[in-house]
């Protein structure tokens, strides 16, 4: 390994610098991965107004307009339908006319907690074993 005049830094080998690129890549890749899938939502399965209210999971409505709303969940009282949003505190209902809805779509279950656990204790193996690769040439 060579020392800048400076001091400030050091260049290593060229063997040395493709096998750090390497691992920093595959550690990027990695965290990009957990990333993605931790904001993994997907709304696919079409359902009716009084199926999303028996449910009462996340949904997201699409008008005959084109716009698009997502509730929290979907109640119904006294003969309405209603999308709840979560506002800081309180939940807030906005009523839903069943003749301006186009399609309403029922957010699909995410990852369990047990894959969540597994995926970081995967990830940190892959990175520790990367760094031992490093260390040990």
């Amino acid at each position: 390994m060579h020392i800048t005049p400076t001091g400030n830094s050091f260049i290593g080998n060229s063997e040395e610098v493709k096998k750090l690129k390497k691992s920093l890549k595959v550690i990027a890749l990695i965290l990009s991965a957990l990333i993605l899938f931790q904001s993994c939502a997907t709304y696919k399965t079409p359902v009716t107004l009084k199926q999303a209210a028996q449910e009462e999971k996340a949904v997201k409505i699409i008008t005959v307009d084109d716009d698009t709303y997502k509730y929290k969940y979907i109640v119904y009282e006294d003969g309405q339908f209603y999308g709840v949003k979560d506002n800081p505190g309180e939940d807030v209902k906005f009523p839903i006319d069943k003749e301006e809805v186009a399609n309403l779509l029922m957010k699909n279950g995410g990852i369990p907690w047990w894959a969540w656990i597994l995926m970081v204790l995967g990830g940190l193996f892959v990175i520790l074993l990367v760094g031992s690769a490093i260390d040990g040439n």
